[in-house]
């Protein structure tokens, strides 16, 4: 644990920080703390995931991939990048056909959501499957 010590306060204070975010953008203070929760615990379970290598010598970097899990991140975020442009391409075009002024930001948070959730579930196929 010391070893990895300026890891766990320096994501601490990011996830300090999107809790903040939240709250400034117009969230409840309740989405803001459920937001850093939720942060502090993904940096947490992290380094024991598997899915890094840990080394505690690097301090607040001790994280690292090798070229096969780059290889996967990068497949990944290319399927979330693919659907979240034909979706929103899709909508776009909808909405400039129905002769509507702008796409609902409601919509478009939830295509940003969707593209996460993409995101994640191409990770875990293609760690999978590799």
């Amino acid at each position: 644990m010391r070893s990895m010590l300026s890891y766990y306060v320096s994501r601490g204070l990011i996830a300090l920080a999107f809790g903040i975010l939240f709250v400034l953008t117009g969230s409840p203070w309740w989405a803001g703390v459920l937001i850093g929760g939720t942060a502090f615990a993904w940096f947490l379970w992290a380094p024991r995931s598997g899915r890094y290598a840990v080394h505690p010598e690097l301090g607040v970097t001790a994280l690292r991939r090798d070229e096969r899990l780059e290889s996967i991140n990068d497949k990944a975020a290319r399927n979330a990048l693919v659907i979240v442009m034909l979706i929103l391409g899709a909508v776009t075009a909808y909405y400039g056909i129905s002769g509507l002024a702008a796409v609902p930001i409601t919509i478009l948070k939830a295509i940003l959501v969707l593209g996460a959730l993409v995101y994640f579930a191409s990770d875990f196929w293609l760690r999978r499957t590799a």
